[in-house]
């Protein structure tokens, strides 16, 4: 098989996430931080948790993590699209003169922020083809926004449900 009909025959593969409704809070200094979205697992029961990695894709091709640097988009970052439970696209960055691997979160068209580094590595060699996901959870104090944790893939479809599903 060449990569390109292989490439393809990962796009029929379909992976099912189920969700399970998730908040925290998180006693700080200058207030409670507050984390609102869902918990991701492997099975119908809930009981195959997967758990949220910056360093390496939880499954082959498969990533849940924060996204790196939201602080420099912080006024997109408080804009509805970015609320868990909304979808995300991941997008190539192969001439970012500061990282050719990098691979951009978009939301609503607007970026966010990026994979984290040791993520896109391993990622965005398989090519120039584009990714997608949903924000999982989101973290605010205050009211504000602050920090988004995604989960997606560059190589099967992830068919996500909920509680009720």
């Amino acid at each position: 098989m060449t990569p390109e009909q292989l490439r393809r025959a990962a796009d029929r593969v379909v992976l099912p996430i189920y969700l399970r409704d998730d908040a925290v809070a998180v006693p700080m200094a200058d207030g409670e931080m507050f984390g609102f979205g869902f918990k991701p697992y492997l099975d119908s029961e809930r009981t195959v948790e997967l758990i949220a990695d910056d360093s390496a894709p939880v499954l082959p091709g498969v990533f849940f993590t924060r996204v790196a640097g939201v602080s420099f988009h912080d006024d997109v970052l408080q804009m509805p699209q970015f609320r868990a439970g909304q979808p995300i696209a991941i997008t190539p960055e192969p001439s970012n003169p500061l990282d050719r691997n990098a691979l951009a979160v978009v939301g609503g068209g607007l970026q966010v922020g990026y994979l984290p580094s040791p993520i896109a590595e391993v990622l965005a060699p398989s090519g120039t083809r584009a990714g997608k996901g949903a924000i999982i959870k989101e973290w605010s104090t205050n009211g504000i926004r602050h920090d988004i944790w995604i989960l997606g893939s560059m190589h099967v479809n992830l068919s996500l449900r909920t509680d009720g599903q």
